[in-house]
C-alpha cells in the first residue's frame, strides 16, 4: 500500500515499513516535530520494495526511514538500489533487528544511521537531526555491534596498511575527522578550510577508496587502518 500527502518546503520524509499501525505512530510523531527549525513532513508511506522505489523515483524525499522487513522485498534491497542509483535521500534504518549482521549489512549498503524500534521518541528525533547534518548516526549499542564486526575481520598484511590508496596528508586529515563523525562544516573549521574545499577533497577520497558515500568511506578507513 502506498499513500501520499501534500509535500511542503520541509524535511520531506518517506516511511517504508510493513506495519501500518507502526507507520501511523511514527507519522504522528514526525509531523508534530521540528529538526533544526525545519518541520518534518511525511509525504508518503510504502510497505513494499516496489512501491518505495516508485515513490522515491517520483518525489525524491529528503529522508527515508526504512524497516528491514517489508511485505515484498526488504529494506536491504532498497538500500542497495538507492546506492546503485546514487540517490540523494538520506536513509535511516528503523528496525527491530539488533543482530550484528543486519547492522553491518545496512551500513555497508550506505545507510546513514541505524536505530532500534522501541527506543524513545527523542532518540529517533536525535538520530534524524544527526543524519540531516550529513553525519552518521550509530547509538552506543549499535556502534558496539558495528565495530565488533571489524574486530572479527581478517587482519590486513603489513604492506597493505596505511599505503594502499595514496591519500594526501590533507585527505588523510579529512578522513580522520570523517571517521570521528564530523560534518563538512566541522571538518572545515578543524582544518581551516572552506566547506567547498572539504567537499572537493571528499570527492577525491571517495574515488581513491572506491566508495560511493561517507558511510562506505568510514567502513573502508577503519577496515584498512587508514586512521
Amino acid at each position: 500500500m502506498l499513500t501520499q500527502v501534500k509535500q511542503t518546503k520541509t524535511i520531506s520524509t518517506l516511511l517504508v515499513d510493513d506495519d501500518r499501525q507502526f507507520r501511523a505512530g511514527i507519522r504522528t510523531l514526525l509531523n508534530f516535530s521540528h529538526i533544526q527549525d525545519r518541520a518534518i513532513n511525511v509525504i508518503g508511506e510504502a510497505d513494499s520494495l516496489a512501491l518505495a522505489l516508485s515513490f522515491i523515483k517520483q518525489y525524491t524525499p529528503d529522508l527515508i526511514l526504512i524497516d528491514i522487513e517489508l511485505i515484498e522485498g526488504d529494506g536491504l534491497s532498497l538500500l542497495q538500489q538507492l546506492q546503485n542509483s546514487n540517490a540523494l535521500s538520506r536513509t535511516l534504518v528503523l528496525s527491530s533487528h539488533q543482530e550484528d549482521y543486519w547492522i553491518y549489512q545496512a551500513m555497508q549498503l550506505g545507510a546513514n544511521g541505524y536505530v532500534f524500534k522501541g527506543q524513545v521518541s527523542q532518540q529517533l528525533l536525535d538520530a534524524i537531526s544527526t543524519i540531516m547534518q550529513d553525519q552518521i548516526c550509530l547509538p552506543p549499542e549499535v556502534a558496539t555491534c558495528f565495530f565488533r564486526k571489524f574486530q572479527k575481520t581478517q587482519a590486513l598484511l603489513p604492506s597493505q596498511i596505511n599505503q594502499p590508496c595514496n591519500l594526501s596528508k590533507r585527505e588523510s586529515d579529512i578522513l580522520y575527522w570523517l571517521v570521528q563523525g564530523a560534518s563538512n562544516d566541522e571538518i572545515g573549521k578543524q582544518l581551516y578550510i572552506s566547506v567547498a574545499t572539504v567537499k572537493t577533497h571528499l570527492t577525491n577520497i571517495f574515488l581513491k577508496l572506491n566508495v560511493k558515500n561517507r558511510t562506505q568511506a568510514i567502513v573502508t578507513a577503519i577496515k584498512m587502518n587508514l586512521v
